[in-house]
């Protein structure tokens, strides 16, 4: 998750800049990619989060140069996330913080965050992900749409749209964001290989899906939720595996605060608990 706060450094950076020399919009062949840049940032500086995404995805489309390319979508991951101020950034944090505990609650924070900056990405993803765990899923996904419309390459967007789109069980349209990504190669390969094992236990291709999870092992192996989609690959094999499944329960149960934070870009991180727990509970297992 970007938590990205560059005020000061943008503010130092360009203080030597005349803040209005390149405040319009309109692209000219003369500009270099670094123009644009400097560009985005002076208009982040007056806080024109929007004008300053257009110019950097519209460079980005012209670009050929693959450094070039890289340094924009840098600067436009950095205009996206960017907290103008220090109250929406506390709203957001304690919104982030309250997530585990009080869903509720973690949705009022950043639903009030929101309000203030409205077209913040570490903002839309986090909403986006309160409103999946909650169950409002084709909210998530139109919240999500709004700035895949603006930045249409950002791969936290597009995670955030996978995992809305797949709790409303729509393939096809998982499909063409997830055939969008190279997923092997992602840094959040992990939730990736999660979404795709549960399309494949969802289409009953147990191979892919056993395959999906060997995948999502061999990326992280700690990673809570591996241990459920284990556990629902075996059900769906008609294998019972109380191990597996007591291994998901005191792993989410021991988490601590910064392992939580590492993995909550899953919006169902430990959200299973009940399920798995009442599944041992039946085998007349016992959850600790």
């Amino acid at each position: 998750m970007k938590l990205i706060l560059i005020r000061a450094t943008l503010a130092v950076a360009l203080s030597f800049s005349p803040l209005l020399a390149f405040a319009q919009a309109k692209y000219s062949k003369s500009e270099t990619y670094k123009d644009i840049i400097e560009k985005a940032h002076n208009l982040i500086l007056q806080r024109d989060r929007q004008q300053a995404l257009n110019i950097l995805s519209g460079a980005i489309q012209r670009e050929i140069r693959p450094q070039a390319i890289a340094e924009l979508k840098k600067t436009a991951s950095e205009v996206a996330n960017v907290f103008f101020s220090d109250k929406t950034q506390q709203l957001f944090e304690s919104g982030v913080s309250l997530r585990k505990s009080d869903l509720n609650q973690a949705l009022d924070k950043v639903n009030e965050a929101a309000r203030i900056e409205p077209d913040n990405f570490s903002i839309v993803n986090e909403l986006a992900h309160l409103m999946i765990a909650k169950g409002d899923c084709k909210g998530a996904q139109e919240l999500v749409q709004k700035q895949l419309n603006l930045v249409s390459f950002d791969e936290d967007l597009k995670l955030s749209m996978a995992q809305a789109l797949v709790c409303q069980a729509k393939w096809s349209e998982y499909q063409k964001i997830a055939d969008a990504v190279a997923i092997k190669k992602s840094p959040q390969q992990k939730f990736w290989w999660a979404l795709e094992t549960e399309k494949y236990l969802s289409l009953k291709n147990f191979a892919k899906a056993q395959e999906s999870l060997a995948n999502m092992k061999k990326s992280d192996e700690k990673y809570p939720e591996f241990f459920y989609w284990f556990w629902r690959f075996d059900q769906a094999q008609k294998r019972a595996n109380p191990e597996v499944a007591q291994k998901y329960v005191m792993t989410c149960k021991n988490i601590s605060a910064n392992q939580y934070r590492q993995y909550m870009i899953d919006p169902m991180l430990c959200r299973r608990l009940a399920e798995v727990e009442g599944d041992l509970k039946g085998m007349n297992g016992t959850p600790e």
